[in-house]
């Protein structure tokens, strides 16, 4: 059986290590608690029959491993240098330089952020947004007025959540089968370029799209009570630095199921590793 090493990460890896050491695996971890960042001990665990698992995202940065809580960093050079051939990196969203380098090293890897994760991860995203939501507002949830942005598995996740909450939501998309299926589920649905000229009418707008569709003119034409939570990856769907100048309350809702969700998203990840080496055996 391969030994696990888990590479950095937040509490989602805190839990996925206490998974897998209850379901018996030999497994331990780097840069995970501000006491594991023993450069030698890592070496020593990196045997050759090793899974290193990789946060998710494995990088923000393009440069270095995710490590929040450890004080030290770990590049992405750095770690690559430590792995041979019969070692598999087991990582969430492997692209950019950490993919470049493992294939230049012909280091083995999977990534686990596939179509089936990132429906699950959809629905710990909602619940996390739900969370945010419940924070930040001071009205009552089924009173306000809802826009979300975009029609993808996190919007989806988050519609049906608030329309199950009796919340009146309104989706913007380009795709008009999308909008028809938006209307199917209770929501009032518009083509995303009439966004602008509809955002005084929404209490909270939630932005699902990573591209900049909430122009200066949507900015300016938004109430200045209304709230904007972000859950788009970069490039967003705004300039923040715009939002500020209009007097707009951003809130960047990243990475919720890691902040809201830890246990649960950390044993999704886990049983993504027993399914792996399962179909490897």
């Amino acid at each position: 059986m391969r030994n696990i090493v888990i590479v950095g990460g937040d509490k989602r890896q805190k839990y996925l290590k206490e998974y897998l050491a209850q379901k018996g695996f030999d497994v331990s971890s780097y840069g995970l608690f501000d006491w594991d960042d023993d450069t030698d001990k890592l070496k020593s665990e990196l045997r050759e029959n090793t899974l290193v698992v990789l946060p998710l995202p494995a990088t923000r940065n393009d440069k270095t491993i995710i490590m929040p809580f450890s004080k030290r960093e770990m590049t992405i050079d750095r770690l690559v240098s430590f792995l041979g051939k019969e070692n598999i990196v087991f990582g969430g969203i492997i692209k950019g330089e950490l993919l470049s380098r493992l294939r230049e090293t012909d280091i083995p890897f999977a990534d686990y952020y596939d179509s089936s994760f990132i429906e699950k991860n959809a629905v710990l995203t909602a619940f996390g947004t739900l969370k945010i939501l419940l924070e930040h507002i001071d009205f009552a949830l089924p009173l306000g007025k809802y826009a979300i942005t975009g029609y993808g598995r996190v919007s989806r996740e988050t519609v049906s959540l608030l329309k199950a909450l009796s919340c009146d939501v309104t989706v913007f998309a380009r795709n008009s089968s999308q909008r028809e299926d938006a209307k199917i589920k209770g929501c009032k649905a518009f083509d995303i370029a009439e966004l602008s000229s509809r955002a005084k009418n929404f209490d909270v707008i939630i932005n699902t799209v990573p591209a900049h569709i909430i122009s200066e003119d949507t900015i300016k034409n938004i109430n200045k009570n209304t709230k904007i939570i972000e859950l788009a990856s970069a490039p967003y769907g705004l300039d923040f630095d715009l939002a500020r100048k209009y007097g707009v309350d951003v809130i960047k809702a990243f990475g919720l199921p890691g902040k809201y969700t830890p246990k649960t998203a950390g044993e999704i990840i886990g049983k993504r590793i027993e399914e792996f080496l399962q179909r490897e055996e």
